[in-house]
């Protein structure tokens, strides 16, 4: 479920405030993960590996392990449901696709917003303080009941209660990308990649804030990257201007240009992304 270190490059529909805001405070805002736009998704997923315990008799032959082994297994994710209440678990969503139109309409402002690209690696790296996992989502059920299968085998080669396990810190990252990277088939076209960002609760964690959201309380995470990992900025089909605007122009030369910034080295050096605009027809 990892993606490879490398210098790809994914993609942030958003709109333009947003994106205004977030290049000023060079801080990318990781949102709750149970409180995704699909609502259901975590208890999904870990209810998926729980549902397993259904199907004992076919597993125990075909992942080789014993009934006592299965038995444990199913007990160590009924553990690990639990011991993640303890932790927030952040998510920061990006696309594989620079010019989609189901992504224009949901998350840019109906196509008057803005989508840009950064490099994932370097992003990963800016995670180095949190416990972070990079995974591309996963939409078909029959990899998703692959996935399953094999953590199920994983939870059963441990005892959860002796904590310094390297198999039980193995299934625990891979528990976390399972549950935050399984999703709804019906998202499919997002073909989206996430950053995972897991913090334990106790003591409470100063990067952690809270916002009111329609009187709804949700936490959120906040990541500082350096400018310079924005590669390319795309502007939606009904923007209402062009990457020739002046004004435009002007703008991004004043966000990505912050000479408080540049003099005491968290720029380190003067950037202008590339501007591209949408090639979808839609008004």
């Amino acid at each position: 479920m990892d993606t490879e270190e490398s210098n790809e490059l994914v993609y942030h529909y958003t709109s333009l405030d947003a994106f205004i805001s977030i290049v000023n405070s060079r801080t990318f805002r990781f949102g709750d993960a149970r409180a995704m736009n699909d609502y259901t998704e975590i208890e999904h997923n870990i209810n998926l590996l729980l549902g397993l315990e259904k199907q004992k008799i076919e597993l125990i032959k075909k992942l080789s392990i014993s009934n006592d082994e299965f038995d444990n297994a199913i007990k160590n994710i009924r553990t690990f449901k639990k011991h993640i209440e303890n932790y927030y678990i952040h998510i920061m969503s990006f696309s594989k696709n620079p010019d989609a139109l189901s992504q224009w309409r949901g998350y840019a402002d109906n196509g008057t917003g803005i989508c840009f690209s950064v490099n994932l690696s370097a992003l990963r790296h800016c995670l180095n303080s949190t416990y972070r996992i990079a995974g591309n989502c996963v939409y078909k059920q029959e990899e998703l009941n692959t996935e399953a299968q094999n953590l199920l085998k994983l939870a059963s080669t441990f005892d959860s209660d002796k904590f310094e396990s390297e198999a039980r810190s193995n299934f625990l990252y891979s528990f976390i990308g399972f549950i935050t990277t399984g999703k709804n088939q019906a998202f499919k076209d997002e073909d989206e990649v996430r950053l995972v960002s897991f913090i334990e609760k106790l003591p409470p964690p100063q990067n952690v804030k809270f916002i009111n959201s329609n009187n709804i309380i949700k936490s959120f995470l906040g990541v500082s990257f350096p400018i310079n990992i924005i590669d390319t900025v795309i502007l939606g089909p009904c923007c209402k201007f062009t990457t020739e605007d002046p004004v435009f122009n002007d703008m991004l030369d004043n966000l990505f240009f912050n000479k408080k910034l540049y003099e005491s080295g968290v720029d380190t050096n003067p950037y202008k992304p590339k501007v591209l605009s949408s090639k979808a027809t839609f008004r």
